[in-house]
């Protein structure tokens, strides 16, 4: 048991750190049938599920190996499909016998189609678009038919480069450079895949298994396990976010605390990256469809070297427009991703009491492997910080405490146990974790409490994994006041790295799952506040829920729990006070609004036309002008905390809005408490605060219901 829990603990913290989801680089050795057979049969005999290869996974295992080679529908070809379908139930048998013919099969075709299909598309952009005829488009077509014919799949390639070239134009081209870039696109697109090499084919093979079990688990190629590697060692010079490959898009997963994108705050996750350049002149390449490898190479540099990107970002509105961000690339700078402190003064409009409100920012939960492995007195560690920080707070005699984990993507296990034990009484179990055999282990906190007082966490969408165990904890508990999202991430499951023969690279295998003090999994469902804040992230496809095949919830038998404190009493009048300053509130409004609109324009919307489009763009337009300031002296910094909190909200990057508005970049986060930062405007963190003094005036009132000493 110890040596399983070393390893897991260990790629606990490497997948809550990193994502790799998409087949890349050539191996060492080609892969042959019989690997594919061992390396499957690992799998399975790992996996947390114990499931079957069995007919019926074979033929989702063929959709979604199709969809890794055409995820939009758009090369094969109906009869192509009839003819693949015929073994579709066969794929468990192939890999049984050691078979991979099936896989080049299908491939093969795919180079065939794209050949066919590249005169076509390229006859097509030398030809007249009517951009203002009206016309409407599948947004999404990987659920659409693919087309029956050459006739049909030029109808389908003449709409799609007519939408893309009217996109382009809405964002500043011309049509002449829109078309020369259109042309590049697809001769680029072409020539990525057909060099697609044969073990790429099989890894694309073998991960179309994996997907069939869960997100998270997946075969690594010796490269996909150096990204891997890179990710723990925290020693990557590139921007600082992990990616994932998703429907032929490369999408931001989480932004790595300290890292360069970190710092410069305009890369959101769930960006899709469409492009990457060089420098501040060099040409956008157009990277839909690249290897998930290829992006991540593009994106790494030198230090100190400028990194132009191009997106996609889902605002709410009918389309997505596309923006560009500048970073420099740096190494992880650990000190601005450690836990940030924060006092603030906070007097009460009702009865004009002030309340001393400490507030922890907590990006991640992080841990300095080597120097706790060598004993050091010092090792860095977030349970060491936050216990810091706790004790200069009691020292300043806060009233209060707010532990901020927003777009907090988790970390170390053993860091979520011992920060959830700062607040919890020593041997309180933090977290059950349930193994593939079925047995479970109860981890306790091992710590003495710290600090026992008013307790709120704040949450989002993305606080995922680790800040999962310690939100759940603490509601499991009765120890704290949940507010944020409606709920967070969703992901309770653990992955090991099994390594696999040299040169084979190795297997990323859910072996795990996480259950709350309380017997409910975090698993797909998440932790849900008692107070859930007006927020666009409510209504996108947003955490585990979102993936394919992320495994289910459930729970386990309940185990006895000693409730530290109940705050069930104070819920209705908290949440009624809440809701009256939210209805007031210019900032949750304008949230309200923008929800408004997403469900009015996009929720459940499968089609976009050309004058939504149109106006899509000219509403963004105007909102961008909207948000500029009428002068360029508002003040020593040029623009008002608002007039920087709306631009940003009409999609400007934070360099725009400084270039904008004449001022220098803030200083970077972190610092002494009193001195650390929190964003500008943060009326979620407003809201947050008030909550907590709402409950620590009514408990004031009635002691018996009070948080119980430790």
């Amino acid at each position: 048991m110890n040596r399983r829990l070393r390893l897991f603990s260990l790629s606990v913290f490497l997948v809550f750190s990193a994502s790799c989801s998409q087949p890349s680089a050539e191996t060492n050795i080609r892969l042959n049938g019989t690997h594919v057979a061992s390396i499957s049969k690992t799998f399975l005999e790992e996996h947390f599920s114990q499931p079957r290869f069995d007919d019926a996974r074979s033929r989702e295992m063929l959709d979604l190996f199709l969809d890794r080679f055409d995820p939009g529908h758009f090369y094969y070809l109906q009869s192509d499909i009839a003819e693949f379908q015929q073994n579709a139930s066969k794929l468990d048998d192939f890999m049984r016998e050691r078979k991979i013919e099936f896989a080049f099969t299908v491939f093969d075709r795919l180079k065939q189609r794209i050949q066919e299909h590249e005169k076509i598309i390229h006859r097509l952009l030398d030809g007249p678009f009517d951009l203002k005829s009206e016309d409407s488009r599948v947004i999404e077509r990987k659920n659409q038919p693919y087309p029956k014919d050459a006739a049909d799949a030029e109808r389908l390639w003449a709409k799609k480069l007519k939408f893309e070239m009217l996109a382009l134009v809405l964002n500043d081209r011309s049509e002449d450079k829109a078309r020369e870039d259109l042309h590049r696109r697809y001769r680029s697109q072409r020539k990525r895949l057909l060099q697609l090499s044969h073990n790429e084919v099989v890894s694309a093979y073998l991960n179309s298994l994996t997907a069939t079990f869960d997100p998270h688990s997946g075969y690594l190629t010796p490269d996909d396990l150096e990204n891997f590697n890179i990710s723990l060692r925290l020693s990557l010079e590139g921007i600082g976010a992990t990616l994932r490959w998703e429907d032929g898009y490369t999408v931001v997963t989480s932004i790595i605390a300290g890292g360069a994108a970190y710092r410069e705050g305009s890369l959101k996750p769930e960006d899709r990256i469409l492009a990457v350049a060089q420098g501040e002149q060099g040409e956008f390449e157009d990277v839909s469809n690249y290897r998930l490898i290829d992006v991540v190479k593009l994106i790494r540099g030198k230090r100190g070297t400028l990194v132009r990107l191009a997106l996609l970002r889902d605002t709410g509105g009918p389309v997505e427009k596309r923006r560009e961000i500048a970073i420099v690339r740096d190494k992880i700078v650990l000190k601005e991703g450690e836990a940030q402190p924060l006092i603030r003064e906070n007097k009460r409009v009702t009865s004009g009491a002030v309340h001393r409100i400490g507030i922890i920012k907590l990006p991640s939960f992080y841990v300095d492997f080597s120097g706790k492995r060598n004993n050091r007195d010092n090792f860095k560690s977030s349970s060491r910080d936050v216990a810091s920080i706790l004790r200069d707070f009691q020292q300043k005699k806060v009233d209060g405490v707010v532990l901020d984990l927003r777009n907090n993507g988790g970390g170390g296990l053993e860091e979520a146990v011992s920060v959830a034990g700062l607040f919890l009484k020593k041997g309180s179990p933090v977290v059950l974790v349930k193994y593939t055999n079925g047995s479970i282990q109860s981890m306790p906190n091992k710590l003495r409490p710290i600090y026992s007082g008013p307790l709120l966490v704040l949450t989002n969408r993305y606080s995922a994994s680790a800040s999962e165990i310690v939100a759940g904890a603490l509601k499991d508990y009765g120890r704290a006041i949940l507010v944020g999202d409606r709920t967070t991430f969703g992901k309770g499951t653990v992955q090991n790295i099994i390594h696999l023969r040299r040169g084979l690279g190795a297997l990323k295998t859910t072996v795990a799952k996480f259950y709350r003090p309380g017997s409910s999994s975090t698993q797909n469902l998440g932790v849900t506040p008692h107070v859930v804040f007006p927020s666009l992230n409510n209504q996108l496809k947003i955490g585990e829920e979102s993936l394919k095949n992320p495994l289910p919830w459930d729970s386990i038998a309940k185990r006895p729990l000693k409730k530290i404190g109940d705050i069930s009493s104070f819920l209705p009048i908290i949440s009624e006070r809440s809701r009256q300053r939210i209805a007031k509130s210019p900032d949750f409004q304008k949230v309200k609004e923008n929800v408004a609109t997403y469900l009015k324009t996009r929720k459940g919307r499968t089609t976009v036309t050309v004058s939504q489009m149109i106006e899509d763009n000219r509403r963004q337009n105007d909102t961008r002008e909207k948000s500029l300031p009428r002068t360029a002296a508002a003040g020593p910094s040029g623009c008002s905390e608002r007039e920087k909190t709306e631009m940003a909200r009409s999609g400007l990057s934070k360099n725009d809005i400084e270039s904008r508005c004449g001022t220098t970049s803030a200083a970077t986060p972190g610092g002494k408490a009193n001195n650390a930062k929190s964003e500008p405007n943060d009326f979620t963190l407003d809201e947050a605060i008030e909550i907590l003094m709402d409950y620590m005036e009514l408990s004031a009132a009635q002691p018996q219901q009070r948080l119980v000493s430790q």
